[in-house]
């Protein structure tokens, strides 16, 4: 692949650290350059994003005409894959526009006149500029990206899906990108007769997978305990914004530093807690799937799942915001007894096993390392320390004598004497 890329493009992979590329990048290079159709799957954190990017870039010519639209299924991961393509697009004098909800509708459509060459977009939103505009011009699409394709084809997001595709010529370079290959895609691949290109997960031996018994009462007092343990940063999944909210209150008067990330918060909000989680000011970013998807966090140590995973692709996705690109993490997730057997029976298919781990004065562990740990305190020999013991001094009888007068004399201190 690195042999394929643009000089310009290839120095600047250089300048950023990368040395080869990963497999699913080498993989798709080819055909989505040469303008085939196709369903990608590969784990989360395995450089998905350039590796349909920089075929992409490289067919894109600079002359403000609207050539590829990457659609994805939440605000962040819009804004983070338009980073993406800003970051590498400029250096070729390509522009791209991020167009998200909850944006200002008005600045949006005055930023079409700008004419860019991508556009990286909510479905919903881009649906909603297409039917009061004509500014975007979807007959010149010669690409197409669904990111995250199994969310985009989700109930909430699949109409607007399918609007949006409707609009496009017919011969338009489809690309679906996912971390799993759900019924869903599966349909994609049989009745529109796309490639499919799947990866094996790399990361399967970077991340560790524990579960910590704790009964539900004590989920948040266990994430006090956690926070306490040397370089823990995590996001915490939750399932419902009220139980993220109250969890998040109860943390904050424990002095534990945290963020929130969930739909209800304002656009402005999100931005700062994930600012600030990046920078390593918070050790918690407590969020909902919605709004985590696609999130990508350097060096993310550990992913924490709060309540019960319901099935293996959520537990997938999740998982996969950490241990990205050969790194290493943790998966951490807080159980009672019946939630460990159901999860370890789902991920059965998965081939992945839990390990039982607990903190233990402060540091986080297995339970056969903490077993061992108390079994060596309880062993270990106990030094008995005597106490020196002061010998009485030898007392005379005539110092016995005068002690008994000095006690007299002073008892009877001040009192007349009787005459004689």
């Amino acid at each position: 692949m690195l042999e394929q890329l643009n000089s310009v493009l290839k120095t600047h992979w250089q300048n950023k650290g990368f040395e080869s590329a990963t497999a699913i990048q080498t993989l798709l290079y080819q055909p989505i350059q040469d303008g085939k159709s196709l369903v990608a799957i590969s784990p989360t954190g395995s450089g998905k994003t350039l590796a349909y990017l920089l075929p992409i870039l490289s067919t894109v010519q600079a002359d403000q005409s609207l050539q590829v639209i990457i659609l994805a299924p939440s605000q962040e991961l819009v804004k983070q894959i338009s980073t993406v393509v800003q970051e590498w697009g400029e250096l070729l004098g390509i522009h791209c526009l991020p167009i998200l909800g909850n944006a200002n509708l008005k600045r949006q459509l005055e930023a079409l006149k700008e004419r860019p060459e991508v556009i990286v977009a909510t479905p919903g939103r881009l649906q909603e500029i297409a039917q009061q505009s004509r500014k975007v011009k979807f007959h010149q699409v010669k690409t197409i990206v669904l990111d995250e394709g199994d969310y985009l084809l989700e109930d909430s997001q699949e109409e607007a899906v399918n609007a949006i595709v409707k609009r496009l010529m017919r011969d338009v370079q489809k690309v679906w990108v996912s971390a799993t290959y759900g019924p869903a895609l599966q349909r994609i691949v049989e009745e529109q007769g796309l490639a499919l290109y799947q990866q094996s997960d790399e990361n399967t031996m970077n991340i560790k997978h524990v579960a910590i018994l704790t009964q539900n009462r004590q989920k948040g007092q266990q994430l006090k305990r956690l926070a306490q343990v040397e370089g823990m940063q995590a996001i915490v999944f939750f399932e419902q914004v009220s139980e993220l909210e109250t969890i998040a209150a109860k943390l904050i008067f424990e002095n534990v530093s945290v963020g929130l990330l969930h739909g209800q918060l304002s656009k402005m909000e999100r931005e700062r807690s994930i600012t600030a989680f990046r920078n390593g000011e918070l050790t918690y970013l407590l969020t909902t799937d919605v709004a985590a998807r696609g999130l990508d966090i350097a060096d993310l140590p550990a992913v924490i799942h709060f309540n019960r995973v319901s099935d293996v692709r959520t537990y997938t996705h999740r998982s996969g915001r950490t241990g990205r690109m050969g790194k290493q993490g943790m998966v951490i997730s807080l159980v009672n007894e019946q939630e460990l057997r159901d999860l370890n029976e789902m991920l059965v298919s998965e081939m992945i096993a839990l390990e039982p781990y607990t903190t233990y004065k402060g540091a986080l562990m297995s339970e056969l390392e903490r077993n061992q740990l108390r079994d060596e305190e309880i062993n270990k020999p106990v030094k008995v320390v005597k106490k020196a013991t002061k010998k009485r001094p030898v007392v005379t009888t005539n110092e016995k004598v005068k002690k008994k007068n000095r006690r007299r004399d002073t008892k009877n201190k001040g009192k007349r004497r009787p005459k004689q």
